[in-house]
């Protein structure tokens, strides 16, 4: 989604706000209503006249345009999601020519504080998303988006319990992290987006769990778009998993320190690939790629970063790849004290790091994967 466009989505979504609730304190007569409403009405017609269709929809805690989450859509997202989840409404379609007597009505609808049951009208559709009942043609995005949007959720949550239970020094499950694998590899199609599995990060406490998890599926997509398949893309997906399975075994207190790390605190978070591919090592029942993962993730294409083995080391592939997508996955993330870089720029540092810190190969599909060639 463009940046003016999402600007556009979250103004549009501000108004809708103002306009519904303006309505609830005053009388629909009122001028300061009329204007609310009119100036909402207006901003949907100059809509329209770029886009035929305007679908929002609610997943979970995000606010779905464009089948990806709305980004930071902050207090007027909230408002948004209390407004329709008052009505037990889940997803909204307004069509090009929408009369604005029909948007009117459904606007005061919503203001109503009576109980009443929506129905949709020749250009807004309504509708719930609902997990366990696929088959309704009404659902605009279909159901592997809505699959998709539920496992990314809960996968970060799962992938949350694995890493703290190997931090507190108990074994992991094996099955659970190939069960992540194998259930993603089910459910992906190719004809979806590939940047709609990855998610939002919320909370900075949040950010390592759903980054490996973006890491983790989005490797997956890239495999696939190479070839790869069957049990070593499973196996791909495993490793991508517990990549950074290293960094449970640093000190909180370097990990998490805010601020410049001295040399010695580097050195520490350094160790994480030898930690983790140690640890994966005396693990039964995952795969020999994992380890070699964990250890050559930050291993660049020249030979440089870390760990240093030989000088003629080459990492391998997966390595490889993980190394970009981990990369471009970082730097669109938006966190407490950095702002989600536009495509434009990350674009422009995975190039700069062709034949140095990336494949260059690698870096000219990632790039044909996310429809960027």
């Amino acid at each position: 989604m463009a940046t003016d466009n999402r600007t556009e989505l979250i103004n549009l979504i501000a108004e809708f706000v103002a306009t519904v609730t303006n309505m609830k304190m005053y009388p629909h007569n009122h001028p300061h209503v009329h204007t609310l409403f009119n100036r909402f009405y207006d901003s949907i017609l100059n809509y329209f006249k770029h886009t035929p269709e305007l679908t929002l929809f609610l997943f979970e805690e995000d606010i779905i345009a464009f089948d990806k989450p709305l980004a930071n859509p902050g207090m007027t997202g909230e408002s948004f999601r209390k407004i329709l989840n008052s009505k037990n409404i889940e997803r909204v379609t307004m069509l090009d020519g929408l009369p604005k007597l029909q948007l009117y009505q459904f606007i005061s609808d919503l203001a109503s504080t009576r109980e009443q049951n929506f129905s949709a009208t020749s250009h807004i559709k309504l509708g719930k998303m609902i997990l366990d009942d696929l088959d309704d043609d009404s659902y605009v995005h279909g159901d592997k988006t809505v699959d998709l949007y539920s496992y990314k959720n809960q996968t970060a949550r799962d992938l949350k319990n694995i890493y703290l239970s190997i931090k507190g020094k108990e074994q992991p499950d094996p099955g659970k992290v190939k069960q992540i694998a194998s259930d993603f590899i089910n459910i992906y199609n190719k004809s979806i987006n590939h940047l709609r599995i990855i998610a939002q990060v919320k909370s900075d406490d949040d950010y390592t769990y759903v980054h490996i998890t973006n890491v983790a599926l989005l490797t997956i997509c890239f495999a696939d778009f190479l070839g790869f398949s069957g049990k070593y893309l499973e196996d791909i997906g495993i490793a991508a998993l517990l990549h950074d399975v290293g960094k449970m075994f640093i000190p909180d207190e370097i990990l998490n320190k805010q601020g410049i790390l001295d040399e010695y605190e580097w050195s520490v978070i350094n160790s994480h690939t030898l930690k983790g591919a140690q640890y994966i090592g005396y693990q039964k029942d995952i795969p020999s790629l994992a380890m070699l993962v964990a250890l050559e993730h930050h291993i660049m294409y020249d030979g440089s970063g870390y760990p240093k083995i030989k000088t003629d080391w080459r990492p391998n592939i997966i390595s490889q790849m993980i190394s970009i997508v981990d990369t471009y996955d970082a730097m669109r993330s938006t966190r407490p004290y950095q702002d989600a870089a536009p495509e434009e720029l990350i674009e422009a540092a995975l190039i700069a790091g062709r034949g140095t810190i990336y494949n260059p190969v690698l870096v000219d599909n990632f790039f044909k994967l996310l429809g960027h060639a």
